[in-house]
């Protein structure tokens, strides 16, 4: 395959635009130099922790200890708002058994 470099990036010979030099039948051709890279399954990484299965693994950790962690504070936020509506009514029962002509301020 011959790619050729066009504008900011290189396309495929076949795929050239026609261009307005016409009888210039053969666009100048340079070759992509060759990009090393080592690409494999996770696999063949073995028991190494940049294996994509050690990632899962320790995602799912995180995210049942962050579940842990979410269930606890709710149930800590949940006592406290009950401990506060509680107090609330136990207010709401004090002032209720006022009428509006009594005088408040004797007990306090």
């Amino acid at each position: 395959m011959k790619f050729i470099p066009f504008e900011n990036t290189y396309i495929h010979k076949d795929d050239m635009p026609p261009s307005d030099h016409e009888e210039e039948e053969n666009p100048p051709t340079t070759l992509i130099p060759p990009v090393d890279r080592n690409i494999g399954s996770s696999s063949e990484v073995g028991g190494s922790s940049s294996s994509i299965e050690d990632h899962i693994l320790n995602l799912n950790q995180r995210l049942e200890e962050f579940f842990l962690i979410f269930i606890n504070q709710h149930e800590e936020v949940t006592s406290l708002i009950r401990g506060l509506d509680s107090r609330i009514s136990n207010l709401e029962h004090k002032f209720d058994k006022y009428d509006e002509d009594d005088d408040m301020s004797q007990e306090f």
